[in-house]
């Protein structure tokens, strides 16, 4: 005895709606939307549109955000760190450097990702900038290496070859990291001394993470360098930059 079965074919439009990415995003959106209140859902969209970060783009990643985001403090009070300036560790790179012209660029109030808003540099800044950060590496004789940044987690960040023979007093935190470029703004993390931190903030060419304690995973002197929008900005970066790699590098230069 035969035994017929009876596929139904799928339609058309349920074929075309699980093939299109589009429209699989919309109902991954709508879920979202339903999962949060309307002043949330406008809030996470800002969220996303700041690019991939540390933490997913779902509702518990945004609600990690808001969370861990209560405990950010002022990212220009440099009385986080004076009482480590001139201590075990402490290295003075930077002096006298130019104040930055203009405005302090707005920076978007999520500790994840930590991004400028405004005031982004050009394609043609951006790729000399990475070039500063491949001439670094590339001329420290196998002291400096590339890997993916420990706390970016989607971008190449400069680390120390051998950690044991940086600065003790930082390398354990930051896992070695001297830090990484921002593909969305140009905006810049890096490492840099109790000392040279105190110089940046006051010059106005960066600011702490709200989150930098020292504790957490968050390097103490963990800070936002601002995108350079011209060559001569460019140059600073550079001189912070330097100062970066002295400062984790430290032991090795005494």
């Amino acid at each position: 005895m035969a035994i017929l079965v009876s596929a139904q074919k799928p339609d058309t439009d349920t074929i075309q709606a699980v093939n299109d990415p589009v429209k699989i995003q919309a109902a991954v959106n709508s879920d979202i939307q339903k999962s949060l209140t309307p002043a949330e859902y406008q809030d996470y969209l800002a969220w996303v549109a700041l690019g991939i970060g540390g933490l997913p783009h779902t509702p518990e990643g945004y609600r990690t955000v808001k969370k861990i985001g209560m405990a950010m403090k002022d990212p220009l009070d440099v009385s986080r760190i004076t009482p480590y300036i001139g201590k075990k560790g402490d290295l003075a790179s930077l002096k006298n450097l130019p104040k930055r012209l203009g405005s302090k660029p707005s920076i978007a109030p999520f500790a994840v990702p930590h991004r400028q808003t405004n005031q982004h540099n050009t394609e043609q800044i951006r790729k000399k900038q990475t070039e500063l950060f491949d001439t670094a590496v590339e001329g420290s004789h196998g002291q400096l290496i590339y890997r993916n940044s420990y706390l970016e987690k989607h971008s190449p960040g400069i680390f120390l070859a051998d950690p044991a023979k940086g600065n003790q007093t930082v390398v354990g935190i930051s896992h070695a990291e001297i830090g990484h470029i921002h593909a969305f703004d140009g905006s810049m993390h890096l490492i840099i001394s109790p000392s040279d931190t105190k110089e940046v903030i006051d010059k106005g060419w960066g600011e702490l993470h709200g989150l930098a304690n020292g504790e957490d995973k968050v390097a103490r002197t963990y800070m936002l360098i601002y995108s350079p929008r011209d060559e001569n900005e460019l140059a600073v970066t550079n001189q912070i930059l330097d100062a970066a790699i002295k400062y984790s590098s430290y032991p090795a230069h005494q």
